[in-house]
């Protein structure tokens, strides 16, 4: 399997309520000493978790079919056909270092959730690139990893101006048009502090195009989540432009903030979904964690596994209150 190469440049409904909701001039990083799991953004709206967690009470989203879409042909390229979510967990420990891709290309990606999964590019000076990975959570929202917003060791967001937004894009066929990004968001332990289990974020968009996608669920447990068989999907910055891909995994180790698996992933899969079918009451793919990181580090599980952060109850909580905004 290969390891996540760094790329610099491709890299139960709740209401926010006032109580939700501070609105501050915007900064380049919230001041320290904060909660790092409280909620920020490029406008401002920031987000008390103390205040969330008393709102809400809920352990998963469930996932939501697109209004109109093709079924998944759940078609795995590099081997036998396999389904999606029946899929069996990989025996044994893979060899990450020189190993075989396992990723296999979805194509087309008009079925539901390569259609939830988003294509981010970046236009700079003229030239667009690849930039990052994202995944609807609602009709005009989706999350991907915080250094997609606000780049790490940085001291401002992204122009959110720059961006564009490609859900299920196959290389140049783009079956839900694209979108521009109304706002960024984050929380403060990224934004601050640059620490790893935080490295998530979300885009609100100017589109609702998550009506025609579909949308991913998401869950939290305080559990061990090893074992759990796992998809990730995200727009590889090593494969064709615009190109997706999947592969299949587990999770090998759960940390407090973090989640680590051997998903053969490259610079631009950052943001992507890691997700699950185990949970039946989801109703479809589950998000678990945000893929964010390759290796890195001189110890395990950091140096030879991939990881993103685990969607723990400030995550989730966190997720809801960008949702519906």
């Amino acid at each position: 399997m290969f390891r996540h190469a760094a790329r610099a440049a491709f890299t139960v409904v709740f209401a926010a309520t006032s109580a939700m909701v501070a609105t501050a001039p915007a900064q380049a990083a919230p001041s320290a000493g904060i909660d790092p799991a409280t909620a920020v953004s490029d406008t401002g709206v920031t987000a008390d978790p103390a205040v969330l967690a008393s709102r809400i009470d809920a352990t998963l989203v469930k996932a939501v079919a697109p209004a109109q879409h093709r079924q998944p042909d759940g078609a795995d390229h590099t081997a036998a056909a396999k389904v999606e979510g029946t899929i069996q967990p990989f025996v044994g420990v893979q060899d990450i270092v020189g190993g075989t891709d396992e990723r296999y290309q979805t194509t087309p990606a008009n079925w539901w959730p390569a259609s939830s999964t988003v294509a981010i590019t970046r236009t700079t000076g003229g030239v667009t690139r690849g930039h990052c990975t994202g995944w609807m959570i609602g009709d005009d929202t989706l999350v991907t990893a915080g250094h997609c917003v606000y780049p790490r060791n940085g001291t401002d967001w992204y122009n959110r101006a720059e961006f564009t937004v490609w859900p299920g894009r196959d290389g140049g066929s783009t079956p839900f048009g694209s979108c521009t990004v109304a706002s960024l968001h984050s929380v403060s332990g990224w934004t601050s502090s640059f620490m790893n289990g935080w490295d998530y974020g979300a885009m609100k968009l100017n589109c609702t195009v998550g009506v025609n996608t579909g949308t991913f669920g998401f869950m939290w447990t305080s559990a061990s989540q090893n074992g759990t068989s796992t998809y990730n999907r995200g727009y590889s910055g090593d494969k064709p432009f615009g190109t997706q891909w999947a592969s299949f995994d587990s999770i090998r180790v759960t940390q407090d903030r973090e989640l680590f698996y051997q998903h053969d992933t490259a610079g631009g899969n950052s943001g992507g979904p890691v997700y699950t079918y185990s949970n039946p009451n989801c109703g479809g793919p589950c998000g678990v964690a945000v893929h964010a990181h390759g290796f890195h580090g001189s110890g395990a599980p950091n140096n030879n596994h991939n990881s993103g952060p685990r969607i723990v109850e400030p995550v989730f909580n966190n997720f809801i209150f960008w949702r519906d905004l």
